[in-house]
């Protein structure tokens, strides 16, 4: 049973990214959602300190164990209208999220995708699963999809793939995609983008003979770029060429790498309109 899994919190960033997980399994045929919920310790608010113990306000234990009931009945309900033949799943973990996530996909191999949903300007409040979204990425060991929280689902026609000139045998994680990207009937469009010093032509005609040979199959385009500042070059050539879906490849010279290795405001929470999915 072909499964997505989407870490919930109390605001309408997670909200948001079930609603996408509603249509991305209705699209391309999964049929369980799993909603997991832990407990971040942000909501820890019925946790007390008194001379160096602490103890459990019960009342407020109860509050919160209704409050996350309703949680998965709201996004439950969502998911059932908008995809009624998707079996939905609720998982409540003690665990902090990174363990809860990653035992999680140890006991359920069905897992394909985790769904995560990000904070952008139209957010109202914090999310708890955004402010862990590098290190869900960076540890889980299936492919995970990035959701700002302004996104709403459109069909995947447009596809765009920030790649590095000198790192192409990332391109083999696409090879596992293939079959699903030419049922979908998409338009691949290739980015490279030099910060430094001019690339060596070689290198630009191995890129595009390795492309050429291994993706023919599918529509595809190459593109160079110059920007001192990688992130901004990738988001404004995906917002130009009006992408509907971006694909980060792994390694050091990924667009992970470059949200990673910077401030998150410099990289996912610039990122407003498209979904990332970051492969592995």
């Amino acid at each position: 049973m072909r499964t997505i899994l989407v870490p919930i919190d109390f605001t309408s960033t997670t909200e948001n990214a079930v609603r996408v997980a509603a249509d991305w399994a209705k699209t391309y045929e999964y049929q369980n959602i799993i909603l997991l919920k832990t407990a971040g310790e942000s909501e820890f608010d019925y946790l007390h300190i008194a001379e160096g113990h602490s103890f459990v306000n019960e009342e407020s234990v109860n509050n919160l164990l209704q409050r996350t009931e309703s949680l998965f009945d709201q996004l439950s309900s969502i998911i059932t209208e908008k995809s009624p033949e998707v079996k939905v799943s609720r998982i409540l973990s003690d665990w902090v999220i990174t363990r809860s996530i990653n035992e999680l996909l140890k006991n359920q191999p069905s897992v394909e995708l985790i769904i995560l949903g990000s904070d952008d300007q139209t957010s109202s409040t914090e999310s708890f699963v955004s402010d862990n979204i590098i290190s869900i990425a960076r540890t889980s060991p299936v492919k995970t999809l990035i959701v700002p929280n302004s996104y709403h689902y459109t069909p995947i026609k447009n596809i765009f793939i920030p790649c590095d000139i000198k790192g192409i045998k990332r391109l083999e994680r696409l090879f596992h995609h293939k079959s699903v990207i030419h049922k979908q009937d998409v338009r691949l469009s290739f980015l490279n983008i030099n910060n430094n010093e001019k690339e060596n032509e070689d290198h630009k005609k191995e890129l595009e003979d390795y492309i050429r040979e291994h993706l023919t199959e599918i529509p595809s385009s190459i593109h160079y770029s110059h920007d001192e500042n990688v992130i901004n070059g990738i988001l404004s050539f995906a917002a130009s060429n009006e992408a509907d879906l971006i694909i980060a490849l792994p390694g050091k010279h990924s667009f992970l790498y470059y949200l990673a290795s910077r401030s998150i405001s410099e990289g996912i929470y610039q990122n407003t309109h498209q979904p990332v999915l970051i492969l592995k």
